[in-house]
């Protein structure tokens, strides 16, 4: 818990390439904007996956979940 107007120091190694999220195990939370994303060594991410298959997969996703599912009305973390 922090107190009002309060701060934190947060320390990790940043050997990952990639964008990390970072909330609280809080899921409404991230809904409401408090997450905050890292992004690692942004030039070794391309070659460190295959990004070419990630448009196809939400598209696959989104099709999925919408007759599944319904309408997602929040972060789904």
């Amino acid at each position: 818990m922090l107190p009002a107007s309060g701060w934190v120091v947060i320390a990790f190694k940043t050997n990952n390439p990639g964008a990390w999220l970072m909330h609280c195990h809080i899921a409404w939370h991230v809904s409401e904007g408090l997450g905050v994303q890292f992004l690692e060594r942004t030039t070794e991410i391309e070659g460190s996956m295959n990004l070419t298959k990630t448009e196809d997969n939400c598209v696959v996703w989104r099709s999925w979940f919408a007759t599944r599912m319904g309408l997602k009305t929040d972060s789904g973390l």
